[in-house]
């Protein structure tokens, strides 16, 4: 009976796409060049196919060689995701959970989630990524879960093997300088705010920017843009300094300074949808534990 594929073919042919050679490859892996040379003829023996083609350069990939290469470093990174969490569990003696958080989560709900965990017993990392990183990290099974949002025009894909389950509606809120005449008002139409010049995100896929602009368009009017800044923090400083008006969804103004002041929208309410994704894999014990400590802090 012929032999089934292990993790050494995995990374054999992974080490020949990454090296451009098998001599390359064998000196990776700490194999002499024979045992990779015959290593990898068994391996195209075993799946009825040439896998890799040898020239004067050294060796490439055939299409079916890259085929099984794309899955196999997809496969070898999980088996090592597999073997961190045995060794961290023997090592701390508690389960491990795989916490990605997009930024604007991470200064309150993550951490407080994350204490909660914490004192049941579970330990804890965290990777602070932008949502599209946090969905490839879930994808690869480098993170058990994570923390990430999506606006109404825009939900989130599906994703095999990941379920996804809504946490709250994070409003966004219009930022003013103090002293500034909205403020006398308890909610802010944006049409009082048209002449007003906007502090913005630097990128128009940023989804800030984009729910500012949507916003505007609903109301009948375009942005005009003073400043565009890549932090919040920063367009905290701005608005307080009286270069513009900004309008933020609530969890990024964490913390708030005390020369700026916050409205909510009389009308057309701008929301993104804060949301957990986590494996269908995780252990049932600990999604009941991940979800109860996200729950407890909405």
């Amino acid at each position: 009976m012929a032999r089934e594929l292990d993790a050494r073919d995995l990374r054999l042919i992974v080490a020949i796409a990454a090296e451009g050679s098998i001599a390359a490859a064998a000196r990776q892996l700490d194999y002499s060049q024979p045992t990779a040379s015959q290593h990898l003829a068994g391996l195209e023996t075993r799946l009825g196919a040439r896998l890799v083609e040898r020239d004067s350069r050294g060796a490439r990939l055939t299409e079916l060689g890259a085929l099984l290469a794309g899955h196999a470093a997809e496969l070898l990174e999980q088996l090592d995701t597999v073997e961190a969490d045995v060794r961290r569990r023997a090592e701390h003696g508690v389960s491990t959970l795989r916490l990605g958080t997009f930024p604007s989560a991470g200064s309150e709900l993550a951490p407080r989630a994350m204490a909660a965990l914490a004192k049941s017993g579970l330990l804890v990392e965290v990777l602070e990524a932008e949502v599209p990183e946090l969905l490839v990290a879930l994808q690869r099974r480098s993170v058990h879960a994570a923390l990430v949002f999506a606006s109404p025009e825009e939900p989130l894909a599906a994703l095999a093997g990941v379920r996804f389950l809504h946490l709250f509606d994070d409003e966004h809120l219009v930022v003013l300088p103090a002293g500034h005449p909205a403020t006398a008002k308890a909610a802010v139409a944006l049409t009082d705010l048209r002449d007003e010049r906007w502090i913005a995100a630097p990128d128009d896929d940023d989804p800030s920017f984009a729910a500012l602009v949507r916003a505007c368009r609903r109301e009948g009017f375009e942005p005009t843009f003073a400043h565009r800044v890549d932090s919040f923090s920063m367009t905290q400083g701005f608005v307080a300094a009286g270069l513009g008006v900004s309008l933020l969804p609530r969890l990024a103004m964490v913390p708030i300074r005390d020369d700026i002041v916050l409205r909510p929208l009389t009308r057309a309410r701008v929301v993104r949808s804060v949301q957990v994704a986590y494996l269908e894999s995780l252990a049932p014990a600990l999604q009941d534990r991940l979800l109860a400590a996200l729950m407890a802090q909405v």
